[in-house]
């Protein structure tokens, strides 16, 4: 089978090696669509130090069941699937918890030199996988993974805060900022302010629900805001990006008493004014990917037809291609590419 391998900074190569072999506890699935993730674009770059090469990447997939244990088999061949890729032990402190998320004896799919579903087959145990329906598109379905990421994050707002609360922000207007948007919009957030420096992701935002979109580089982020909310500034930040800067503009553009959800994981290091945080009584929340219920929910988010993330998937390249993929998100000065989806 044709695999897609990350050999360093800017380097892939397409080779070919063996279809894996299944044990009685996995299933071989073919793949049919796999979106490029921020995370591996940046892995790509070199930046992260989250990508051990050589190795696989990709984790953001929907496919076919192609071959099946041969005893107990819940899911049969040919079945349309997509895969949770963030493996988890389910016997540790933190998975009785619930936090599947953060569990320590499992590596997301595509990261470090865990290998992922840039390639043709891959071998999943059963419990990682979730069935859908003969409708839904395999390219929507592999937003499932970037969606439960956004889900998540919003997820940290209850109902009560939303009802009580009357302006958002959310910082990057990427593929996890935008469909935090759409979440937003969808739990029915009143006024939600975008802020990313890209015009073009700006427009997207408005179809995502963005109520005030604002490009800091043109305008100053925090003055906007506060003449719009008359100086009531924002209950909650959501902040998608990873950097200083944003980071400290998801505070500075808090009430007293607000709240920052960071998703953002470009910068390992960053500096915050922490007097502001102290005096105003901020609270910051981390938000890493997603529980299975997460992941679950947002496969019938995409399944009803509730979340529409169509707009996000900007280009679609055949698998053969992946590399010029790649390139192509190198030069993209405007924002234009945003979700590039793989097609296998």
């Amino acid at each position: 089978m044709k695999a897609l391998f990350y050999l360093g900074p800017k380097k892939l190569e397409m080779r070919d090696i063996p279809i894996p072999e299944i044990n009685d506890r996995e299933y071989l699935i073919k793949i049919v669509s796999c979106g490029i993730c921020g995370s591996d674009f940046e892995g790509y770059l070199g930046k992260t130090g989250r990508r051990t090469p050589p190795m696989i990447m990709g984790h953001e997939f929907s496919g076919i069941v192609e071959k099946a244990p041969n005893i107990n088999a819940k899911f049969q061949i040919g079945q349309k699937v997509v895969v949770f890729p963030k493996f988890f032990c389910g016997e540790c402190e933190f998975c009785k918890k619930g936090l599947i998320n953060v569990c320590p004896n499992g590596i997301c799919m595509g990261v470090l030199d865990n290998n992922g579903a840039m390639c043709e087959y891959v071998n999943i145990e059963e419990k990682y996988l979730i069935p859908i329906d003969d409708h839904l598109d395999f390219n929507i379905a592999a937003m499932a993974e970037p969606l439960a990421v956004a889900y998540r994050a919003v997820s940290k707002i209850t109902d009560k805060d939303l009802d009580s609360s009357e302006n958002f922000l959310v910082i990057g207007a990427g593929t996890i900022g935008l469909l935090a948007i759409a979440i937003l919009n969808y739990r029915g957030a009143k006024n939600i302010f975008v802020s990313d420096t890209m015009d073009y992701r700006l427009n997207i935002a408005k179809k995502m629900g963005a109520t005030y979109t604002i490009n800091p580089i043109k305008e100053n982020l925090i003055e906007n805001i506060k003449e719009i909310t008359n100086s009531k500034m924002c209950d909650f930040s959501i902040e998608a990006v990873g950097i200083t800067p944003t980071a400290s503009s998801s505070l500075d553009c808090l009430k007293i008493g607000g709240t920052a959800i960071w998703i953002g994981n470009a910068q390992k290091m960053i500096e915050v004014n922490m007097q502001k945080i102290v005096t105003t009584e901020l609270t910051i929340k981390g938000n890493y990917v997603y529980n299975f219920d997460d992941f679950k929910t947002c496969v019938n988010l995409l399944l009803n037809n509730s979340i529409d993330v169509s707009p996000v998937i900007t280009d679609k390249y055949s698998f053969n291609d992946s590399i010029i993929a790649f390139e192509a998100l190198e030069n993209n000065p405007k924002g234009e590419k945003i979700k590039i989806i793989l097609e296998m």
